[in-house]
């Protein structure tokens, strides 16, 4: 409702000038005024002047000026509320101040209510202001005066629906379709309303009017099969889809509801015949042909089924827009879905070499660098657009993780920091984060992306073993945001491999665990581990049990998960079940000599 309101004032630019110069004819003070009228008037037709003269700023003051004089003179009342909402500030488009402003209005409303184009401008704004009763006393009363208007059912219908009263609104408009005839626009929002109470079969009743109306008309027939569908009838849904098709060959949007209708059955030749006819319709334009494929690869994506069907469709689009940097850009991020981050970095090149100045495509060539294991190529791409223009936050965020995997530590420490600077320039950089010392000012997205960013300078510290900075820049993430659950972990899974306070180690890992990181995988083995470390094995067999399952379900396993377990495992005297955890861990990572010894260990044991 809020987005609404701040368009009332310039909807009604017309209605204003209408009221006002309606106003402005009335008839010429009369001796026998109160002095307060008097003195009022002056200062309301004073307005008039100075609104159509286009000063609105200075009408508003003197229309605020007759109303304060004389509260009763209607007309001022009247032009002073109009004004109000006409005024493009923020304190007066609140919904109390609306509602102020439609008060002002009302009693010029009702002592003049043949005058249609206040009558009409009220009631609208009610009716966006919440105030929909009152909207609807208007619209009736203007519609029982003024029945030539029949504009005024319409709006009347849409307070009966706002209002919950569906009846009303489709009476309404069949006493507009009375008056005015058939129209296909009315038609298609008495549909609507049908289907807001699920009638399907009104709805339908009405479709089939509209297919009367028009029968060589083939979007009427699409939405009479689009109900169809909605009812589950899809033999009905298929023969009105298809009858669209037949009265014009070269529609694109029958095609695209066939192919969805293909799709629903499970018809995957059809499908791909029916979306290709329609990438190459002349309905549509790249911009819809681009999203129309890209759902359709995303679904293969999502479905797991042969992405060859895929390639043969953006063939499609590739040879009816060779050299289009937007289709370069779905092919690179296709390609990137697949895992062949090498075509996707080739892709995205060509897109960059087109729109050399369009960064967010060197941010895409980055962040499949990194996918495809080459950091340093992701630094050396940063760097190079460096040189021609100043990298947004986001592409200078991606530089120093590139430098981060990379194991450029001073490099990407530096970033870091200079990306704190860029969001809190008042934020002390050097010294442990307080309450005291962390700047009011700053938002609470901020805090996070701060938090984040000091994360990131503690891991980048921990891999150069510095672990006093480490653990500081851990401590100015969680000061920060103390729900931070990556530095929690962090902080957690470090302490307890560097002899640190296990009990805080645990604190933390646990909270990390909140929410919807209850099943995180990475977090359930951190906690485990800490538990094994405080010598309380059953309790972390639980957690370890639960991370190696969740991991398996993200297909996410790694070696040193499965090691944990067999650690664990072996503290506990399960020997057997050990080995198993620890064969799972050397599959994964055969050249794991620590592993390999804990397996030589264990069976010389037996």
């Amino acid at each position: 409702m809020k987005g609404n309101l701040k368009f009332i004032s310039l909807l009604f630019t017309a209605v204003l000038i209408a009221v006002t110069a309606i106003a402005a004819n009335k008839p010429a003070a009369r001796p026998d005024l109160s002095p307060e009228r008097q003195k009022a008037r002056y200062y309301y037709l004073e307005g008039l002047r100075r609104q159509m003269a286009d000063e609105p700023a200075a009408a508003y003051e003197y229309y605020k000026r007759a109303t304060e004089i004389d509260p009763s003179y209607t007309e001022a009342a009247s032009a002073f509320g109009t004004q109000r909402l006409a005024a493009e500030l923020d304190t007066l488009q609140t919904r109390t101040e609306l509602a102020r402003s439609l008060a002002l209005m009302r009693p010029f409303v009702d002592k003049y209510p043949d005058e249609y184009n206040e009558a009409l401008y009220y009631a609208y704004v009610a009716a966006r202001i919440d105030s929909v009763k009152e909207a609807i006393r208007v619209f009736e009363r203007t519609a029982e005066r003024r029945p030539d208007l029949s504009s005024t059912l319409v709006h009347l219908s849409e307070a009966y629906m706002a209002d919950g009263d569906i009846d009303k609104a489709l009476g309404a408009l069949s006493k507009y379709e009375t008056i005015e005839g058939h129209n296909p626009q009315i038609t298609i929002k008495k549909i609507s309303y049908h289907l807001a109470r699920r009638d399907t079969v009104g709805a339908l009743g009405e479709a089939t009017a509209l297919v009367n109306y028009n029968p060589a008309e083939p979007a009427y027939r699409i939405l009479k099969g689009n109900l169809f569908e909605m009812a589950n009838l899809p033999d009905s849904t298929l023969l009105y889809y298809e009858e669209a098709e037949r009265l014009n060959p070269d529609y694109g949007a029958a095609k695209i509801a066939l192919a969805n209708y293909y799709r629903q059955q499970g018809d995957s030749v059809r499908y791909d015949s029916k979306t290709y006819e329609a990438l190459l319709s002349e309905d549509f334009d790249l911009s819809q042909k681009l999203m129309m494929l890209e759902e359709y690869l995303q679904k293969l994506l999502n479905d797991k089924q042969s992405t060859s069907r895929g390639d043969h469709l953006f063939s499609v689009l590739s040879e009816q827009y060779p050299h289009e940097p937007d289709v370069l850009d779905l092919a690179a991020r296709y390609s990137a879905a697949k895992g062949d981050f090498k075509d996707a970095c080739e892709q995205i090149g060509y897109a960059i070499d087109l729109a050399p100045v369009e960064e967010k495509y060197r941010g895409q060539l980055m962040t499949y660098q990194m996918a495809d294991d080459r950091a340093t190529d992701a630094i050396k791409t940063y760097r190079e657009l460096a040189k021609h223009m100043t990298p947004s936050r986001n592409l200078t965020v991606l530089y120093a993780s590139a430098a981060q995997m990379a194991d450029d530590f001073d490099t990407a420490i530096e970033a870091y920091r200079n990306i704190l600077q860029d969001i809190a320039p008042t934020l002390p950089t050097d010294t442990a984060l307080t309450a005291r010392n962390i700047p009011a000012s700053i938002q609470y997205d901020d805090l996070q992306r701060l938090s984040q960013i000091y994360t990131s300078i503690g891991d980048c510290y921990y891999g150069q073993k510095k672990l006093p900075e480490a653990f500081k820049a851990y401590d100015n993430a969680l000061a920060l945001y103390p729900d931070n659950t990556l530095a929690l972990n962090n902080y957690a899974y470090f302490l307890s491999e560097n002899d640190g306070d296990l009990d805080r180690a645990a604190e933390m890992s646990l909270k990390s665990l909140d929410g919807d990181n209850s099943s995180n995988a990475t977090y359930l083995d951190t906690y485990a581990w800490i538990l094994h470390k405080k010598g309380e094995n059953e309790e972390a067999r639980k957690y370890q049990a639960s991370a190696v399952e969740e991991a398996a379900k993200e297909g996410n396993e790694h070696a040193e998960l499965y090691e944990h377990y067999g650690d664990i495992l072996a503290a506990l005297g399960e020997k057997s079940e050990a080995l198993e955890a620890y064969d799972k861990a050397l599959a994964l990572e055969p050249e794991n000599h620590d592993i390999q010894q804990k397996i030589k260990t264990l069976k010389n044991a037996k």
